[in-house]
């Protein structure tokens, strides 16, 4: 398969015009993001059904005719693990990807194997060994060696034909309608990222007060300000745990704001001023302005046996269908189910994610009955991917 490195602005544009002509391309990038605000793109890299190229963007300097067609309706991108390909997409087009398939999620749906790297799905599926040795190159350097070339091609060669593999299992296992239904929530997830609450993230804080929090959500807001314009990641411009004490001591001087342990750091002290207005804006709210308690309340400790038992009974089903159950669901997706469940079925609006969808065909059923005490539980044989089975439950 034949493959260059594009440095002219008007070969980028002709192959283009060829990927919209084949309706489908590999997509990968290659990016730095250790010393940035956000990742800065490196390199990327396309595979079509018979060339492979690579796109140096520090030489092409427009590539918006990429990112209309990675955001229509008609070309189909194909990825592996393709979570940051999909914040460069909203970043550059302003949209979504209009039809997106990773073949890390669609592997996830037919093996129990998710996340699998890119190097053990090409052995698996492919039967071909790929190198990894360039994964912690520097690609901001030019020029770019050969190896890293050659490792850049390798890295989508393969996208299309484990696709193609993919599409054809999906479909002869009723599993496409899961795979096309998982990418568009995938889309949906990262296109939501920038709406949540990131500060609550931080540790500690839903120990905090709702007065505290709020001083703990001014100055994580004044953070992710100050690292945009600084062009530098958040965690680097003040950390995390000189955040949160700083929103726990809440100085209301420089004498006081420098008392705290870690501020004598020079680059701190050019902050002072801004920390300290963070702060009394924050003891200013009204109080109904103060962050109101998050949804995501402790479950009562009488629930806690039943997400273990739920979970035995996830992994079953998951094992007896050969169906990854990290991507199926998580620990706090069984524990949703159970409070939902017991607390509040009647009442509630929205299903769990474990009910909804392809989740709910996998193992919705079995796990409401489980709650139900409608099975029992035994070992049918131990030494089984599967080894658990569950029967309808008898009164004697």
């Amino acid at each position: 398969m034949p493959s260059r490195l594009i440095t002219e602005q008007n070969e980028f544009d002709d192959f283009c015009a060829r990927i919209r002509e084949a309706g489908i391309v590999g997509f990968d990038t290659e990016f730095v993001s250790e010393f940035y605000f956000q990742p800065k793109l490196c390199l990327l890299q396309f595979a079509l059904p018979d060339e492979s190229h690579l796109v140096d963007p520090f030489e092409v300097e427009d590539l918006s005719a990429w990112w209309s067609i990675m955001a229509d309706q008609t070309t189909t991108i194909v990825c592996h693990g393709g979570r940051e390909e999909l914040r460069f997409c909203l970043r550059y087009a302003g949209a979504p990807p209009g039809k997106f398939v990773d073949v890390q999620v669609a592997e996830g749906l037919l093996s129990r194997g998710f996340p699998v790297s890119y190097k053990n799905l090409v052995a698996k599926v492919m039967n071909v060994k790929v190198h990894s040795s360039e994964t912690r190159t520097n690609w901001e350097h030019r020029p770019l060696t050969q190896r890293q070339v050659d490792y850049a091609v390798e890295d989508v060669s393969f996208l299309l034909e484990i696709w193609n593999r993919q599409q054809k299992s999906l479909k002869k296992q009723g599993r496409m309608a899961w795979a096309e239904a998982e990418f568009d929530r995938m889309v949906a997830d990262v296109s939501r990222e920038q709406d949540r609450e990131g500060w609550r993230k931080l540790p500690g804080v839903q120990g905090l007060r709702p007065r505290d929090q709020a001083v703990a959500r001014a100055l994580y807001h004044w953070r992710i300000n100050t690292a945009q314009k600084l062009d530098k990641p958040p965690r680097t411009v003040f950390r995390d745990d000189m955040l949160m004490e700083v929103a726990k001591r809440q100085p209301a001087t420089l004498h006081e704001l420098n008392m705290t342990r870690g501020m004598q750091r020079k680059d701190y002290q050019r902050f002072g001023t801004d920390l300290l207005d963070s702060v009394q804006a924050a003891l200013d709210l009204p109080e109904e302005d103060l962050p109101k308690p998050d949804r995501a309340k402790a479950y009562p400790a009488s629930d806690d046996a039943l997400s273990r038992l739920l979970s035995l009974a996830l992994s079953n089903r998951c094992a007896e269908m050969s169906v990854s159950m990290s991507l199926v669901g998580n620990a706090a997706d069984v524990e949703n189910l159970v409070h939902w469940h017991i607390h509040h079925r009647q009442s509630a609006k929205h299903l769990p994610k474990l009910l909804q969808g392809w989740r709910g065909e996998v193992c919705g059923t079995l796990l409401s009955d489980v709650l139900d005490g409608k099975l029992t539980l035994r070992v049918a044989d131990p030494r089984s991917d599967a080894p658990l089975r569950f029967e309808p439950y008898k009164p004697s």
